[in-house]
């Protein structure tokens, strides 16, 4: 088999900037979805060939993948789509991909680990911004102090749209309240359980803690026991946010959860080309050991989703001829290093 790459689910907003990118790079894929209408005309516009195949249909769905080396997987919300095609790559034997940032949904996957290296494939969940420079972050920092014994991370971005695909699936996990990672376990609190400043190169900023990917995969590759994500968001989204925990519960009910995606669907679309090529992110992390020594490091990263599409397609490049197989994050996929490999990415020592 020559080596192909898939976009499944590349109808839509990220998965339409991966497939840009491969074609601006003069990289060959091919796209699938369930969408017919979207996926066609996608096709007329990139001239690449497409596919039509529902996620429920197993049979189908392996008889495609057979036909690829492997899979970047764009179809969320990935706690309802992550598992069917990972069980479908394990059949076809093909590497799988996603850009996945939901923290059970790693978990999930690594469930499949033993099971991946027999069928001598790889799996790498979160290749997008979600959570390749966090994880090289993590990774990095961990190079600079072994011993760490807590990691926190925060990121802040410029004022960018937000995909549907993203909108649809924090709406589906807000009901579920927050996470953070103590003394190995994660540990379930209540939304914006943590709020403290961080001093980014750019302005400080105010943050709050959110469920976030690290939890899973920068403990996977680190070990360091304790972890914390931290997003940027303004007081009065905050107050907001806390407010709101009381009624939580309400998102979690199927027919409410319906009513929101249908609203997302019709109101909800990503950044602007202007947003997509002028934004940048701020990535901020920080260990500690339990002696109270601390080291600290920023990545400055072009704006998220732009970085997205250049990572997940570098991904799955980079496992033309590699040998590696199982379960694994971005970073011990492809070295701490990897972020660095992108343009306008910049990594300063804080301490």
């Amino acid at each position: 088999m020559n080596y192909k790459i898939l976009i499944y689910g590349a109808n839509g907003y990220t998965g339409k900037l991966i497939t840009q990118e491969a074609k601006n790079a003069g990289v060959y894929v091919e796209l699938a979805g369930r969408n017919k209408k979207a996926i066609e005309t996608l096709s007329l516009d990139t001239g690449l060939p497409y596919h039509i195949c529902e996620l429920n249909d197993k049979s189908k769905l392996e008889e495609l993948l057979k036909e690829f080396h492997t899979v970047i997987h764009c179809a969320g919300p990935f706690s309802e789509t992550a598992i069917p095609m990972v069980e479908a790559c394990l059949k076809s034997k093909t590497n799988y991909l996603d850009i996945t940032g939901e923290i059970w949904v790693f978990e999930d996957i690594m469930k499949y680990h033993k099971e991946a290296e027999q069928a001598g494939i790889t799996l790498i969940p979160g290749v997008g911004f979600d959570v390749v420079p966090t994880d090289c972050l993590a990774g990095y920092l961990k190079e600079k102090m072994p011993t760490a014994s807590s990691l926190e991370l925060a990121f802040v971005g410029s004022k960018t749209g937000m995909s549907r695909g993203t909108a649809v699936t924090m709406a589906k996990n807000v009901s579920k309240g927050g996470f953070i990672r103590e003394n190995g376990l994660i540990k379930n609190v209540p939304l914006a359980y943590e709020v403290k400043e961080f001093k980014f190169s750019h302005r400080y900023q105010t943050c709050m803690t959110i469920p976030w990917g690290d939890l899973m995969t920068s403990y996977h590759q680190t070990e360091i026991p304790t972890i914390k994500v931290f997003s940027g968001a303004s007081p009065k989204i905050i107050s907001k946010i806390r407010k709101f925990k009381t009624l939580k519960f309400l998102l979690g009910i199927t027919w409410i959860q319906k009513i929101v995606r249908r609203k997302i669907e019709n109101s909800v679309s990503g950044p602007n080309k202007e947003e997509l090529e002028k934004g940048k992110t701020y990535i901020y992390g920080t260990v500690a050991d339990k002696d109270g020594s601390s080291f600290s490091a920023e990545l400055i990263t072009p704006e998220a989703y732009f970085l997205t599409a250049k990572t997940a397609l570098a991904s799955a490049l980079k496992l033309e001829n590699t040998k590696l197989k199982g379960y694994l994050t971005p970073a011990q996929a492809f070295g701490n290093d990897f972020i660095m490999e992108f343009d306008n990415v910049e990594r300063i020592n804080r301490s």
